[in-house]
């Protein structure tokens, strides 16, 4: 690749084709494939490179990178938290922004799958999906209809992994005339009933066992680590284990 801005020369990983079998309620993928894919960084100036750049944006991020902010970033924040920053430096719209925020959220939430699980995560975590939540509430009436939806039961579910039921539950509601409207909105609306029991018992697990595939849900339930899980996860177990 070639960095927008100085025109280095670098290598960058690029995914081919990959499966995944369904998603946490935060929307990552579980596959065989590391979620979220990395973004390619110019080594000298660390620009995040997460999309093609109009010549005017080229210029706005050659002064946004060097700003003490970014560089106090570099080290402290994700790849695709400081995309989500500069996103917003740009005036980009708030949709597609919001999406690379949710995916900063995965390279901090730690999941059965996930090494890494350290207070600092844990602190970007929360960070991070207060911003998000606000963000989905201020998303514009002109946004898409789907991506209303699913960045609104997104927002939901970030509520209830930090504990705010109440306000979770409200977000949710929100989401169920969006879900009416859409092309598989039985579905949705099952999915959604199966969030609100996890908010109604107060769930703020990042993998609830009932709200993740059945295929991931028997890996928890029968794996050495079902042993790590909370009571309520334990519980759901059971039902796990006698079905089918």
């Amino acid at each position: 690749m070639t960095c927008p801005v100085g025109g280095e020369r670098f290598s960058a990983w690029r995914s081919g084709s990959y499966s995944t079998y369904g998603s946490r309620p935060d929307g990552k993928p579980f596959s065989y494939m590391t979620f979220p894919f990395p973004l390619p960084e110019c080594p000298s100036n660390k620009l995040i490179v997460f999309d093609d750049f109009k010549p005017d944006e080229v210029k706005a991020l050659a002064t946004l990178i060097e700003t003490p902010e970014y560089k106090r970033m570099v080290t402290a924040e994700t790849p695709y938290y400081r995309a989500y920053w500069l996103s917003t430096r740009l005036n980009r719209p708030a949709v597609g922004t919001l999406w690379l925020l949710l995916r900063a959220i995965w390279e901090v939430s730690p999941g059965s799958r996930d090494v890494s699980d350290t207070p600092a995560d844990r602190a970007r975590m929360d960070r991070y999906q207060q911003a998000f939540v606000a963000g989905v509430r201020r998303l514009p009436k002109s946004a898409d209809a789907q991506d209303r939806l699913w960045l609104t039961i997104r927002a939901a579910n970030a509520l209830r992994q930090m504990g705010r039921f109440s306000e979770a539950q409200r977000l949710l509601a929100d989401a169920r005339p969006l879900a009416a409207q859409d092309r598989k909105a039985a579905a949705v609306a099952a999915y959604i009933d199966s969030m609100a029991r996890a908010i109604a018992r107060k769930d703020a697990d990042v993998e609830p066992i009932d709200l993740i595939p059945q295929r991931e849900a028997k890996r928890r339930c029968e794996a050495g680590d079902a042993t790590t899980l909370s009571p309520v996860q334990q519980g759901l177990c059971r039902n796990v284990k006698n079905e089918p």
